[in-house]
């Protein structure tokens, strides 16, 4: 077991720039204290030359400090110290990644694909996507799914948030352009599987099948071959429930 921590240990402190003999010498040095470099070379095995080399680098990342002049001995800095250091080299790593990423994906829209297996999980993500809406809202829904999120929508609206809203069943209240297949609920049997369909500014969607059963199929993603086919499915359903008032217009003219 001891073996194992301490190449955990030794593999962690050369993160630091500290390869496999330095980090042998600090950790006997850590394990035992100040000692002269001929004490560290005979216990360690390390070649006395090297230890001397290794000992340099050490101080160089202060990670060990010289003591006295005849014995001349050598100590490391203890495990706070140690975990200060690593803490620190995290850091600046963590914000030169950071750095680098957005410099190389600057102008790119990172892609985002969330799966959703829950309803209650489905019906929070939309209701943050309506929430941060700016500009546009395209959704295709069922009046169940209408009363979770009549509320959310009707504030989006009262942003200036324009939104074509397609319904299967009939709507009492409309919200922005309503459109509705006034499909009776009623006339499908309990096994039927809703769906739901939101496009938001050209971006996002969240799309959601089998509604009514665990778990369901469902996803967040602004991938641009899918938003872009949700979009062109809901337009296409809105120009087919238009087409369908017109030619309900027109026959029905005396």
């Amino acid at each position: 077991m001891s073996s194992i921590i301490e190449e955990n240990i030794i593999r962690i402190v050369s993160r630091l720039d500290i390869p496999g003999n330095a980090a042998k010498i600090y950790l006997f040095l850590l394990k035992n204290g100040p000692s002269t470099a001929y004490a560290v070379s005979k216990t360690s095995g390390v070649n006395n030359a090297v230890v001397y080399r290794e000992l340099e680098r050490l101080k160089s990342r202060n990670l060990v400090y010289q003591l006295g002049i005849k014995p001349l001995k050598y100590e490391a800095i203890n495990k706070e110290g140690l975990l200060k250091t690593l803490k620190k080299q995290n850091k600046t790593e963590e914000k030169l990644l950071e750095n680098s990423l957005n410099e190389l994906f600057k102008g790119k829209k990172n892609l985002i694909s969330i799966r959703i297996d829950d309803y209650d999980d489905l019906m929070i993500e939309i209701k943050k996507e309506i929430f941060n809406a700016k500009q546009q809202i395209l959704i295709r829904l069922w009046s169940e799914e209408m009363t979770v999120l009549e509320k959310d929508l009707r504030n989006a609206e009262s942003k200036g948030v324009n939104i074509q809203l397609l319904s299967f069943t009939p709507l009492e209240k409309p919200i922005g352009e309503t459109f509705s297949y006034n499909i009776d609920p009623h006339s499908f049997t309990e096994n039927w599987e809703r769906g739901i369909a939101l496009f938001v500014d050209e971006e996002r969607v969240v799309i959601g099948n089998k509604i009514g059963k665990y778990p369901i199929h469902a996803m967040l993603t602004n991938d641009p071959l899918i938003t872009e086919s949700i979009k062109d499915q809901i337009l296409l359903d809105v120009e087919l429930v238009k087409n369908k008032r017109e030619m309900r217009k027109k026959y029905d003219k005396p």
